[in-house]
């Protein structure tokens, strides 16, 4: 076991887990009850032949952004978010000066880590302790997607949006908004391209809610009584 390997077993790991999330070598994912999804990761970098320089990073991934990155996947919904990857916003666990690769850096560096041998314990406390108070929080907040839209339109966190406004708050509110205020909202979409799927893709899924609401209702014809 590599010792960053062994850092995130001891360190990482126990307050990730007690907080509900799901390992996978150094991910970790943790999914609400409508099927969003935050994953955790930690990315190494090989910069420094003396120190063991990695990165942590998260994205909250809601179900249905998903479902719209990941709509051409042969195998669909078998796939999964992966750290690091599409998120709606993402943020970083910013190490403490003396756990940082690059204390004294004002450029995206300040955001590594550095584990060193002379280091492995404070490295790891302070890592634990991150995540517990910090990123673990502000995970479980974005989790909700009134806290994320809220967050998207008035930013106070300090995490990155990565996906226009308008698109965040169609793909936020597209299971529970009424289709005239998604076609509202539709209307100030930007498209990427000609190839900009975004707009059909939603109508069809609007369809496909109401078709599901209509089969759950069971409908009540001519003649029923």
């Amino acid at each position: 076991m590599t010792p960053l390997d062994l850092l995130v077993k001891q360190h990482a790991a126990p307050v990730l887990k007690a907080a509900g999330f799901k390992k996978s070598g150094r991910a970790f994912r943790l999914t609400a009850g409508n099927g969003d999804q935050a994953v955790l990761g930690l990315a190494r970098h090989y910069v420094d032949p003396h120190a063991a320089v990695f990165e942590v990073g998260y994205g909250i991934v809601p179900a249905p952004y998903w479902e719209w990155i990941d709509r051409h996947s042969a195998i669909g919904s078998a796939r999964a978010p992966i750290a690091f990857g599409p998120a709606v916003p993402a943020g970083q666990a910013i190490p403490p000066p003396h756990a940082a690769h690059a204390p004294d850096s004002v450029t995206s560096f300040r955001e590594r880590w550095a584990l060193r041998e002379d280091n492995g314990l404070s490295c790891g406390e302070a890592l634990a302790t991150v995540l517990r108070d910090e990123a673990i929080p502000q995970i479980v907040h974005l989790l909700d997607r009134s806290h994320l839209l809220q967050e998207c339109r008035h930013p106070v966190l300090p995490v990155v949006r990565l996906v226009p406004l308008t698109r965040v708050e169609i793909l936020l509110r597209v299971d529970d908004a009424s289709n005239e205020e998604i076609e509202s909202l539709l209307a100030d979409v930007q498209l990427a391209g000609p190839h900009d799927d975004f707009i059909t893709w939603t109508r069809q899924r609007l369809t496909a809610r109401s078709s599901t609401a209509d089969r759950a209702g069971g409908g009540v014809g001519v003649g029923d009584g």
